[in-house]
């Protein structure tokens, strides 16, 4: 059994996820790593918000700074260097140069802290999470704080007789204040939890497996309660997605397909009806009307577009007076045209490099962990590439390019990928210093 560091852990105690092992070995981490670990439940689930009387301070950008300040002082960080890095940086230099040139560069300085936290982030993820201790202890941190949301969301489904609402299901304040906005964020959740659960339930006794499964469950459950079309046709594509990859033969197929069918027939008649009004109701003929106006817009800015978060600024001054069947003007509704619109052409290529380069790094790490016979790098691949999925297709229909979806889930991916990479170079200097023996 491999000992971690202190009170002499084993990483089977965490497999097993023991509470006393996980907060013992959280304790002996460095502080960068605490402070990034309260920063996503700071930022995700909104304590602040929720109880006032602790909204005192900017809890999440203080966390962030610390957790940034301090990673300097993190003797285990080690210099990595990839092409993500790399398209990221480009990515970052095309946004300032869409503000600097944009049609209201004030538009684009007010929400200069969104994309300059992602930068962050990304950094401080990547770096921190080098071991496959901390990839274990952060994985299930940032699960439980998504947890809180989908059993929230899940049980306010069911305590309402699992029936339809326009509104769907709200989520924490902030990034998921909105319904469409909190099933993408159970779609990411639900996949990776299921591929964490999956990855270890060899190490779990009977009724702790049922129960992470259970809670893994509330993701999905959560997507079809949500009331968010784009979500469900996201979870639709990444049912086929889960049932083109399965390795477990008929087996296999038979259980993805009656778990499809299960949460099918959870769909309220009322949700089924939206889905054959698509295309032709008031919201969906308001979303052509954007696309259009955005497809108009990228031809006449094609370079470097009308500049970051400029869209609403940009679309009042071409309709002073409403656009589409509704008569209003509203963001894009979809994250590719949000991005060849805003930061042109060049910003969408970038995006676009970026996500395939996703899932070249979540294929490379399947590499390491097969060399390696490591399941759990194995399965969280996979159930990353099944939240970017999910992300990209509900993105279709709306709004979403500087949320954190993409960002934090891009800075998982790397840092799964960096973590397999140091388990092949220690196992591979093993193996150097075996054969001289």
């Amino acid at each position: 059994m491999k000992s971690l560091k202190k009170n002499n852990i084993q990483i089977e105690d965490l497999y097993s996820v023991k509470i006393k092992a996980l907060l013992a070995s959280f304790n002996n981490q460095h502080m960068s790593f605490k402070f990034i670990c309260l920063y996503i439940g700071f930022e995700y689930i909104r304590p602040q918000a929720l109880y006032p009387s602790i909204d005192i301070l900017p809890w999440a950008q203080l966390l962030l700074i610390l957790s940034f300040t301090t990673l300097f002082f993190d003797k285990t960080v080690i210099k990595t260097n990839n092409t993500m890095n790399k398209l990221y940086g480009v990515f970052v230099i095309i946004v300032l140069l869409s503000s600097i040139f944009a049609y209201k560069p004030e538009a684009s300085w007010d929400y200069r802290n969104t994309m300059l936290g992602w930068v962050l982030v990304y950094f401080i993820i990547t770096k921190s999470i080098n071991s496959e201790e901390r990839l274990i202890l952060f994985i299930l941190a940032y699960l439980l704080f998504n947890l809180k949301m989908g059993q929230h969301g899940a049980f306010s489904w069911a305590s309402r007789g699992f029936s339809f609402k326009s509104f769907g299901l709200i989520g924490a304040p902030g990034w998921f204040k909105n319904s469409g906005e909190f099933a993408i964020q159970m779609l990411i959740f639900g996949s990776l939890a299921l591929a964490f659960v999956f990855s270890v339930k060899d190490y779990l006794g009977r009724y702790k497996k049922l129960i992470l499964f259970a809670a893994a469950s509330t993701g999905y459950i959560t997507v079809i309660g949500a009331s968010s079309r784009g979500s469900q046709v996201a979870l639709a594509a990444m049912s086929l997605w889960f049932l083109a990859n399965q390795k477990n033969g008929f087996k296999g197929m038979l259980a993805l397909s009656l778990v499809s069918l299960l949460l099918y027939m959870l769909l309220p008649d009322e949700q089924l009806q939206r889905f054959t009004e698509m295309g032709e109701d008031a919201n969906s003929l308001q979303r052509l009307a954007y696309w259009e106006a955005g497809i108009e817009i990228i031809k006449d800015n094609p370079v470097i577009g009308v500049g970051y978060n400029n869209w609403l600024s940009f679309m009042r001054f071409l309709y002073p007076d409403g656009l589409g069947v509704m008569n209003t003007v509203q963001e894009s509704h979809n994250i590719y045209i949000q991005a060849a619109s805003e930061l042109g052409i060049s910003g969408l290529v970038v995006f676009i490099l970026m996500i395939v380069s996703a899932f070249s790094f979540n294929s490379r790490t399947r590499k390491n962990a097969l060399k390696l016979n490591n399941k759990l790098y194995y399965n969280l691949s996979y159930g990353l590439d099944a939240g970017l999925i999910g992300y990209l297709v509900a993105g279709t229909f709306v709004t979403v390019l500087y949320y954190p979806f993409f960002w934090i889930q891009i800075s998982i991916i790397i840092a799964l990928y960096n973590v397999s990479q140091n388990s092949m170079n220690e196992h591979s200097k093993n193996i150097h210093v075996n054969s001289n023996i």
